[in-house]
């Protein structure tokens, strides 16, 4: 095994694997860290087929790098190589089903004599400086004097080259490595949570939005980035709900997303000396479908926006005229995805930098050019859900977070990756600020919009005072929980690249399973069942089913992947699942062995949702798409409706009600914004209130003595804009 560090030859290249540089007959080019990475693996196959599975494995160690992103590497080394020694092929294509590429050039590894002997020296040696003055010498009588003082300006001179070359090869080296943006310090002291930072094109104007807490409208503030002076609020008087805004050019107009009846992307005329602005007006009507577009200056009077035009169309990139007061559509994203979100205009006014969703998960970043009406794709993808991207000041780069978390640049002509940060999660949506090597950025607010944490309530059913209290709390999001043994809680929290953890509850501990394999691709619906006297529970989770181990989080697939399958719960004596889903986009529940064979579709119960059996056989579900719930009675196979519900905020849980043998506890919101816990009685089928809750989530879980009810909650934290340095 060599060193990876030892310099080697392909053909008349040397590679210098500790400095990133290859080199022949006297020019050396610097290469990229990652392309040195691939170079070595190949020299280390040499003459082997090296798969792309190999090389996201081996050198990528990243199992989502994609095809497109290996390829781009290829051909970009191809190029390189091909700078310094063009009559040479170095890689084969390897197609078919064992297909890939093949270094077809033998590498020969080098130790540091034979490099140092491959080099041109830029010193004369001693000695053949005496053979020079020897060789002057003897034609010419030169006194002794003058040959000293030729040898001392000969080994002046040497010296001078040589400190030159040094000086240059350390100049080239600090201007050409990437500069790492690792340093944040606070940029805004509000209480509450700011967001959606924008900056005028000069750089001296910041304006975002804050809010104080959930219950309160978004606001707009605006302050001067070079000064120490408070932000203040743009709207002084009124009290709008405003969010996502953007400067014109000439600092003159904002436009803005304005929460209100009349939802949709307002305009207003801007004081940027007062950093105020008034008489604002509806330009564009939307409608709530769309909850965060993306609005860029083009110029004076026209801006980019993202939008969509029915419940589950993609988001689309508009062209709006101000003059005109028409919107032209510029992008189609295919139908099978969200469409485009993030969308920022280059400073050059070339390019739009546009992330669109992919059809399975994750984003790729896509080029428009302006004046070609061109689109074309970059071997950029993230995972990473809050995915505003900007540019450099000359545009010829673009900067966005990358899968792990890192802020990170892809240049556009030489379409190379750089990470240019070491710290993962510094925030999100990074704002380049104009002619400062600085980027504003959001802290991370733990995922989603708001951090979770699981209280546990005195249940006034069985005689509690209805009070509370935080029993966890792990400063991430927490998505889905279900009871275990001993009044334990099995939960799912989501970390900020998305991963899915799996914790347990117990004895008033909270701790990760750590053997729960969790992966970039893990995604919603996700839901958790447990079946009492048990060491295993249920994870619903991408359409499927895996069983979890509440030991130490194992998990093994269950249910088969081609089936589009969510919230599978467990049949009353465990030997079967009773799972809703889809089949071509109409409801269709199945039951599966415990094994997970056979599948059965449940033909009375098609349409079923959330589908609980209790301890004689009875089932109860909601029905997709709605949320009253529903009884079928073991004996006779009577269904009727038990239960009006107003809404929950995911109908794909499995814990949105739990059936016990007295009665249902259930999840409602009524009027819009009441949320709060019923409970239904079978005795005398009366339904009563149990308790407000501050949320919607449809996580309910009730202890063994009904005594306590456990809850999903949200947690208001402060949250600041950082100044990344």
């Amino acid at each position: 095994m060599h060193d990876n560090q030892q310099p080697f030859k392909l053909a008349n290249i040397t590679v210098h694997p500790a400095t990133d540089e290859i080199s022949c007959d006297g020019k050396t080019i610097e290469i990229k860290s990652m392309a040195m990475k691939v170079l070595c693996y190949f020299a280390a196959h040499n003459d082997q087929v090296v798969s792309r599975d190999s090389l996201r494995e081996e050198v990528w160690q990243n199992p989502t790098a994609s095809n497109h992103t290996i390829n781009n590497h290829i051909y970009s080394l191809r190029q390189t190589l091909a700078k310094l020694d063009s009559e040479t092929k170095f890689f084969h294509t390897v197609t078919g089903s064992k297909g890939g590429y093949r270094l077809v050039t033998a590498a020969l590894w080098l130790d540091e004599s034979q490099e140092e002997q491959g080099q041109e020296s830029e010193t004369l040696p001693s000695n053949q400086a005496d053979a020079l003055l020897n060789a002057t010498s003897s034609a010419v009588k030169v006194p002794s004097s003058q040959i000293q003082n030729k040898r001392r300006r000969l080994v002046y001179l040497s010296g001078l080259i040589v400190g030159l070359a040094l000086l240059s090869a350390l100049l080239v080296m600090l201007f050409s490595s990437a500069k790492m943006y690792d340093k944040s310090e606070t940029l805004t002291i509000q209480v509450g949570r700011e967001q959606s930072p924008a900056i005028s094109e000069d750089g001296e104007i910041l304006i975002y939005s804050n809010r104080v807490n959930r219950d309160s409208p978004w606001q707009l503030y605006a302050k001067m980035l070079n000064s120490s002076s408070d932000a203040q609020k743009v709207f002084p008087e009124e009290k709008s709900n405003d969010n996502f805004v953007s400067i014109s050019p000439n600092k003159r107009y904002i436009a803005f997303i304005r929460y209100t009846n009349d939802y949709g992307i307002y305009i207003a005329d801007f004081n940027p000396q007062r950093l105020t602005a008034s008489k604002a007006k509806l330009i564009i009507p939307l409608d709530d479908n769309n909850l965060s577009p993306a609005i860029t200056w083009l110029d004076n009077s026209q801006f980019f926006y993202t939008a969509q035009q029915a419940d589950n169309a993609p988001l689309r990139v508009y062209q709006y005229n101000l003059a005109l007061d028409r919107s032209e559509q510029v992008t189609s994203p295919p139908l099978n995805s969200s469409g485009d979100f993030a969308v920022m205009a280059s400073p050059n006014k070339q390019w739009l930098a546009i992330m669109r969703a992919k059809s399975s998960n994750g984003f790729s970043l896509f080029l428009y050019d302006l004046q070609a009406k061109s689109l074309l794709e970059t071997s950029v993808e993230s995972s990473e859900n809050n995915i505003n991207v900007s540019f450099s000041d000359d545009s010829s780069e673009v900067y966005f977070v990358d899968q792990q978390g890192f802020l990170s640049s892809y240049n556009i002509v030489n379409k190379q990756l750089t990470r240019i940060s070491t710290q993962k999660h510094l925030g999100y949506w990074p704002l380049k600020v104009p002619n400062k090597q600085q980027f504003i950025m959001q802290q991370d607010w733990g995922l989603s919009s708001l951090t979770t944490q699981i209280i546990r309530i005195n249940n006034p059913i069985t005689g509690g005072d209805g009070s509370s209290e935080v029993v966890v709390n792990n400063n991430m999001s927490i998505r889905s929980i279900a009871g275990i043994d001993n009044d334990g809680l099995l939960f799912a929290s989501i970390k900020p690249n998305f991963h899915v953890e799996l914790w347990k509850y117990k004895q008033g501990q909270a701790s990760k399973l750590e053997a729960f394999n969790e992966k970039p691709e893990y995604r919603y619906p996700l839901s958790i069942d447990w079946h009492s006297a048990s060491e295993s529970a249920l994870l619903s989770i991408n359409n499927s089913c895996r069983l979890i181990s509440i030991v130490d989080g194992k998990d093994t697939p269950l249910c088969p992947d081609n089936e589009n399958l969510y919230a599978a719960r467990f049949s009353n004596d465990a030997t079967q699942l009773f799972i809703p889903g889809f089949k071509q986009g109409e409801p269709s529940a199945v039951k599966i062995g415990a094994s997970g064979y056979p599948l059965t579709k449940l033909a009375k119960l098609k349409s079923a949702n959330s589908i609980h059996q209790d301890n004689k056989g009875n089932f109860y579900y909601s029905k997709e798409p709605g949320y009253d719930i529903y009884a079928v009675d073991k004996t006779t196979g009577e269904e009727r409706k038990i239960i009006d519900r107003t809404h929950i905020n995911n109908r794909y849980s499995v814990n949105d009600f739990v059936v016990t043998s007295q009665g249902i506890y259930y999840m409602d919101r009524v009027a819009v914004t009441q949320n709060a816990i019923y409970y239904y009685r079978f005795a005398d089928e009366s339904t009563s209130y149990v308790v407000k809750s501050k949320d919607n989530y449809p996580n309910i879980v009730l202890s063994d003595d009904e005594k306590y009810l456990y809850l999903i909650e949200s947690v208001d934290n402060n949250s600041s804009l950082l100044l990344i340095n």
